[in-house]
């Protein structure tokens, strides 16, 4: 059983690799097929905030020189608040200019929102050079670490639960062990025929959680020795050596074996604390690496 709970560790910390991995391309299939979205130039924020800001009144005679500037309308063709363009097309006002040739508007656009420092677009025009690819991959890190630290988190609120379990089932496999144990020596001293049904059952149950305590290494090895010499394996003896056990034999027999299992059980309670100390003693109990040349 120690060996399963060490192989369920193992298999938790290889599904949060692969649920890490799993997210990551979960993120990747996002981004690529989002990108449409992002590269949208007809029906987008940056495409809304062009629309408004350089068509507003405030506005139209700068992008007007803008285009001018860029070769994109014909110098001295504005009147009445209409243009020629220079690519094709006759006179028309900007708001057709704007519809009709949508890539000469959005580069004069926005020439003159990151001309315009105090321009409310300025900031998505400088976006656009970025890419929305560009944009995914400077969000990754903070992606991968939300995502870390969710894994992490589940990973340590599963083992902290392991261990409340296993804390728990050694408690009441001690309680239970030393109820059963109580009642059978006392029934024992009176006669020896004793029922022992129900305290090997108590053993039983204890030997299950002590078999599934993890490192350090001394705490885990002090519970696989606590497992194999628990006393009561067998029922006391009710003759030693050919002579029938009296009444006063049999006390004393019980007593030694209380005595025992009180011993055993008080090294149980220290398996559920004192950390530190076990890995004191792990550090105490680990072989001291060979010297070269000392078997000589």
């Amino acid at each position: 059983m120690g060996q399963g709970m060490g192989h369920d560790l193992r298999a938790t910390g290889t599904a949060v690799t692969v649920g890490a991995l799993v997210l990551f391309g979960v993120l990747v299939w996002w981004g690529v097929t989002a990108a449409p979205a992002f590269a949208a130039p007809g029906a987008s924020a940056e495409r809304d905030a062009q629309l408004v800001y350089c068509l507003g009144t405030a506005h139209r005679g700068d992008l007007v020189t803008a285009a001018v500037r860029l070769g994109l309308l014909k110098a001295g063709a504005t009147a009445q608040e209409t243009v020629i363009p220079t690519a094709a097309g006759g006179r028309m006002t900007l708001e057709k200019w704007a519809e009709h040739s949508q890539d000469d508007f959005g580069r004069a656009c926005s020439a003159l929102m990151s001309a315009d420092s105090d321009s409310p677009g300025a900031a998505a025009g400088g976006s656009a050079e970025d890419g929305w690819f560009m944009t995914f991959l400077k969000s990754l890190p903070l992606l991968g670490a939300g995502a870390l630290l969710t894994l992490g988190g589940q990973f340590s609120e599963r083992v902290s639960a392991e261990r409340r379990q296993l804390t728990q089932q050694l408690d009441s496999g001690t309680a239970a062990f030393r109820a059963a144990a109580r009642e059978y020596l006392a029934d024992y001293e009176r006669r020896p025929d004793a029922d022992h049904t129900a305290v090997l059952a108590a053993r039983d149950a204890l030997i299950g959680p002590l078999l599934q305590v993890s490192g350090p290494g001394a705490r885990r090895d002090t519970a696989r020795q606590l497992a194999g010499e628990l006393p009561l394996a067998r029922p006391l003896p009710s003759a030693r050596d050919g002579a029938f056990l009296g009444l006063g034999a049999r006390a004393q027999e019980a007593q030694g074996v209380r005595q025992s299992v009180e011993r055993q059980l008080r090294t149980v309670s220290d398996l559920n604390g004192r950390a530190l100390y076990w890995r004191w003693r792990t550090l105490r109990t680990r072989p001291a690496p060979a010297t070269p040349g000392a078997s000589a």
